[in-house]
């Protein structure tokens, strides 16, 4: 819509990434061990032009 060609991007769960950030935050304020210190989370891409 605004370049050409069109760009390839990707979808991150925003809200997601949030939230477990601030649950694992928690945790380390409150001295609680993490069970997770790396998380994946399902993500996308958007194949444009760009990439073509």
């Amino acid at each position: 819509k605004f370049t050409r060609p069109n760009l390839t991007s990707i979808n991150q769960p925003l809200y997601d990434i949030g939230a477990i950030a601030m649950r694992m935050l928690t945790k380390i304020m409150h001295k609680e061990e993490l069970e997770n210190r790396e998380v994946v989370l399902n993500h996308g891409i958007k194949v444009r032009k760009s990439t073509k």
